[in-house]
């Protein structure tokens, strides 16, 4: 069974990732970091639990299991996982610990089978650990799970259910009446940063690149989507139809109304469509109202490809997100002198360079996913996260790199052309660093902003390309087409 470790610990104001595992003791105690998000979630424990500062025996809490973490922070708490889910995350809270090792075992109770057991090094007082198990190459087993986390003496555990059917979750309850629980993580293509809804009438939301906005036809007549705000709206032809919503991932979740009333019960209702693999056509259920009412399948939709040079009135101009290609180690370091590993997710990448007198830079960097539409010139703006783990660095160069640019669509993944440019920020330029530079546990945030190419600029076509480097060079195209 294949099993990744992603390991996510918050230690007194530094974050520290797998395999680190020297520890300064320098960092100011009692920290979870300087968001607002952390910072409700640091009230919200003491509310709970008391001053996690203060002295005492060693405890775990909060232990669970969440669909995901942003900014180190469960999304929801998981009591069922579908067969289908591609990681499985287990979280918790540790108090009172001192450089102890934590051990978190996953077994697999039907048959009283230890998965994998993972091992880290805490910090000195607190801090939060994640640990994710990624799905098998032959999938999940159904049945019943236990994840247990021990160390410093103590012990907690946690069970789960591994189901043929949609992931069942509650709200995080340690966030009751904050405003952390309405602004999770951007699960679709439209933007919004507001918690989605999951699907409910079978579908099951997985990551696309492909995108609703566009013309199709369907059953139900010729249909548009368009982007407004943080939501997909929509027009089709029977009973001059209407669609409002949000996507998770290739499913559009929404609600369909019809004339003359467009109300419910006979006119309006709950309505889901799931994207193909290639993005071009959909399959989708609905029913009448939102309570008890069955859901009704047949709901079908196929994109109206565009001719060249033909003009739509139903197509807003500008630039259509219709690619996204991950490179992983294309441009591979042959420096006799360090070594470095990768752990590559888009959106989420970590990288660890350790040189030859042992000197490592081990950095996570949490970056916003670009939109699926821009107008011609519009500004582009991406809010990137470094969070590292530097460990006695000194002057020996070690330095984790990222940079975000704009260049031709057909241009090699380690080419430029002439008139490639950056998203810069105010504070750090083109290119995001942290090296040997850096004051040890530096985190940064920053805001890369640069204006979308001109209409119809480099021959119709263009990309935008995160790069990350630190030992080996690690790159996403996201692939942009003219429309009008």
């Amino acid at each position: 069974m294949k099993s990744k470790i992603i390991v996510a610990m918050l230690l007194i104001g530094i974050i520290a990732f797998s395999g680190c595992t020297d520890i300064s003791d320098s960092y100011k105690p009692g920290s979870f970091g300087t968001t607002e998000e952390e910072m409700q979630i640091v009230d919200a424990v003491t509310d709970k639990y008391g001053d996690m500062t203060a002295t005492g025996e060693p405890r775990l809490l909060e232990v669970m299991m969440t669909s995901s973490t942003q900014n180190f922070i469960p999304v929801d708490k998981v009591l069922k996982y579908s067969k289908d889910s591609e990681e499985l995350y287990a979280w918790f809270i540790y108090d009172n610990f001192d450089n102890d090792i934590i051990s978190v075992e996953w077994i697999y109770l039907d048959s009283d089978y230890s998965i994998h057991t993972f091992e880290s090094e805490t910090g000195e007082d607190f801090g939060r650990g994640t640990f994710i198990l990624e799905k098998p190459d032959d999938g999940w087993p159904l049945g019943d799970y236990k994840v247990i986390i021990s160390g410093a003496g103590v012990e907690e555990s946690v069970e789960f259910e591994i189901i043929n059917g949609d992931t069942v979750s509650i709200p995080l309850d340690l966030l009751a009446g904050t405003t952390i629980g309405s602004q999770q993580a951007d699960f679709g293509n439209t933007g919004t940063t507001e918690a989605l809804p999951t699907p409910q009438s079978g579908f099951t939301a997985e990551s696309t690149s492909s995108s609703f906005i566009g013309d199709w036809t369907s059953n139900w007549g010729d249909m548009t989507f368009k982007k407004s705000g943080d939501k997909i709206i929509g027009e089709y032809t029977h009973d001059k139809g209407k669609l409002e919503g949000v996507v998770n991932g290739d499913v559009f979740i929404g609600t369909w109304s019809e004339s003359p009333s467009y109300a419910e019960p006979n006119d309006a209702g709950d309505v889901e469509l799931k994207l193909s693999k290639d993005g071009n056509s959909f399959e989708g259920n609905w029913r009448y109202g939102s309570d008890s009412s069955s859901w009704s399948g047949g709901w079908t939709g196929t994109r109206v490809a565009q001719s060249s040079g033909t003009s739509s009135s139903d197509i807003v101009p500008g630039w259509y997100l219709t690619t996204v290609e991950d490179y992983g180690d294309k441009v591979v370091s042959t420096n006799d002198y360090y070594s470095y590993d990768v752990d590559y997710k888009r959106g989420n990448v970590w990288t660890s360079n350790t040189g030859d007198e042992g000197e490592t830079v081990q950095v996570r960097t949490i970056s916003e996913e670009p939109e699926d539409f821009y107008a011609a010139e519009e500004e582009i703006v991406i809010n990137v996260r470094k969070e590292g783990s530097l460990i006695a660095p000194g002057d020996l160069g070690l330095e984790d790199s990222s940079n975000i640019d704009i260049d031709a669509a057909d241009v090699a993944i380690d080419r430029a052309t002439s008139s490639h440019y950056y998203l810069e920020d105010e504070t750090y330029g083109a290119f995001f660093k942290m090296g040997w530079h850096d004051a040890t546990g530096d985190v940064k945030q920053g805001t890369f902003k640069a204006d979308a190419p001109w209409e119809n600029a480099f021959g119709g076509s263009f990309r935008i390309t995160y790069t990350y480097i630190n030992g080996g060079a690690y790159r996403t195209n996201y692939i942009y087409e003219w429309r009008e």
